[in-house]
């Protein structure tokens, strides 16, 4: 078996609008407003994560991270997973559904870009239409600068 490229997400795509993002607080999380990943026709098997954050100069503390939840379309056609996030609008909670994928900022010195990502740990999805929730577990605010995150997908 060979990867191919998915349907869903051939190259790297926004995961989520940098407004979303933009000064994001520690411990606040925001629900995607880019549009979801359809993956019903395209039958995508995996997606990948890739980030860029900004925040100000600060040094990271232990069990710093930034995590993911992903949040399927239920079959009202409107609500997302438990109905707690609307798209684009930050809200001080923690997603009531399992973290699919959380990454640990290591690093414990002064920086000014939070990057990282999934490579070697495929994302599973299934069939369906899904946005996801980033929360700010880094222990700083982002800033209002340009924050990118982005996603691909793939299959066998």
């Amino acid at each position: 078996m060979a990867w191919i490229q998915g349907s869903a997400a051939p190259s790297w795509t926004p995961l989520f609008n940098q407004a979303d993002l933009a000064s994001l607080a520690n411990g606040s999380s925001v629900m995607s407003s880019v549009a979801d990943i359809t993956n019903a026709t395209s039958l995508d098997m995996f997606m990948d994560i890739s980030f860029s954050l900004l925040i100000a100069s600060s040094t990271i503390g232990a069990n710093a991270a930034i995590n993911f939840y992903m949040y399927m379309l239920n079959q009202d056609g409107t609500t997302y997973g438990d109905g707690q996030f609307v798209g684009g609008v930050q809200k001080a909670a923690t997603p009531t559904f399992p973290s699919f994928l959380s990454f640990p900022l290591l690093p414990a010195a002064a920086q000014t870009v939070l990057v990282g990502n999934n490579f070697g740990n495929p994302i599973p999805i299934t069939p369906g239409s899904y946005r996801c929730v980033m929360q700010d577990a880094s222990g700083f605010a982002l800033t209002a600068g340009t924050q990118t995150v982005k996603f691909r997908t793939y299959k066998y």
